[in-house]
C-alpha cells in the first residue's frame, strides 16, 4: 500500500508552525521596516551594488528569519485545508475493527514541549545562532520524516483531532496484523470511536492512518417518508 509521502510532509511542517509562528512573533518589531525599505528603494537604484550592504545589516538575519516565518505559516495553513480534504474522499471500509484501543491525549503537549519550546528559546540573531537554529531544524525534519512522530501534532490537538493507538482485529493490509497502530480521528466527524468499533480508514504513512467509526448514520426515519 503507497505511503501519502505529500501529506506526511504536509503534517511534518503543520507539526512546527507554533514554533515560526513564535518566532514570527517575538522577533517581529517596527524597527526592522524602515531599514528595510530603504534598502528596497537602495537596490531599485544601485541593483546589485547594494546586496553587500543588505547581507551586512544587522538586520538581515531578522529579514531572513521574519521571510521563513511567513512562509512557512502560509504553507501549513494550506497544509490544513488539505488534510481536511482527507476527511471527505478515498477512505477504504472493509469492516475492519478496532482492537486494544487506547487514548494518547497529551502526544500534542509533549511535541510542543520537547521540540517547540526549547527551539523558541534560541538566540537567532546571530550567524552562529542562526546557523545553528537551521542545523537543529533539518535535524528534526529528517527525525520526523525517518520515524512516525509528525502524529504528535499541536496544531492538530488544536483543531480537535484524537491520537489514539489500536490493532486491527483483521485487516488485509500486509505487514498490520497485529501491528499497533497510529490513529487521527475527529468525534465530530461521525460518532465517537471506541473499542470494537468498525472503522474505516485512510493510510498517510509509517503505522499512521486518518480513521473513523464506519458506523451507517441515522437519518432519523426521514428515509421512505
Amino acid at each position: 500500500m503507497p505511503e501519502n509521502k505529500s501529506m506526511k510532509q504536509k503534517l511534518i511542517i503543520q507539526s512546527f508552525a507554533p514554533l515560526f509562528l513564535i518566532l514570527a512573533v517575538k522577533n517581529a518589531t517596527w524597527d526592522i521596516f524602515p531599514p528595510l525599505m530603504g534598502l528596497a528603494r537602495s537596490l531599485n537604484e544601485e541593483k546589485l551594488g547594494i546586496i553587500p550592504h543588505i547581507l551586512n545589516h544587522p538586520m538581515f538575519l531578522i529579514w531572513v528569519l521574519e521571510i521563513i516565518c511567513m512562509v512557512w505559516i502560509l504553507y501549513a495553513l494550506l497544509s490544513i485545508r488539505s488534510f481536511k480534504n482527507l476527511e471527505t474522499a478515498n477512505f477504504s471500509s472493509q469492516g475492519e475493527k478496532l482492537q486494544d484501543m487506547s487514548q494518547i491525549p497529551d502526544s500534542g503537549v509533549t511535541f510542543f514541549m520537547t521540540y517547540v519550546l526549547p527551539m523558541v528559546l534560541d538566540d537567532i540573531g546571530t550567524w552562529k545562532g542562526f546557523i545553528v537554529f537551521v542545523l537543529l531544524m533539518l535535524m528534526l525534519y529528517a527525525l520526523m520524516w525517518k520515524t512516525n512522530l509528525y502524529y504528535q501534532n499541536p496544531v492538530l490537538t488544536i483543531l480537535g483531532y484524537n491520537i489514539v493507538s489500536f490493532k486491527f482485529d483483521h485487516t488485509e493490509l500486509s505487514g498490520f496484523e497485529d501491528k499497533e497502530c497510529i490513529g487521527i480521528t475527529r468525534d465530530s466527524i461521525n460518532k465517537d470511536i471506541k473499542n470494537e468499533d468498525v472503522i474505516k480508514r485512510q493510510y498517510i504513512a509509517d503505522n499512521v492512518f486518518l480513521i473513523y467509526n464506519d458506523a451507517p448514520e441515522e437519518d432519523g426515519g426521514q428515509n421512505g417518508a
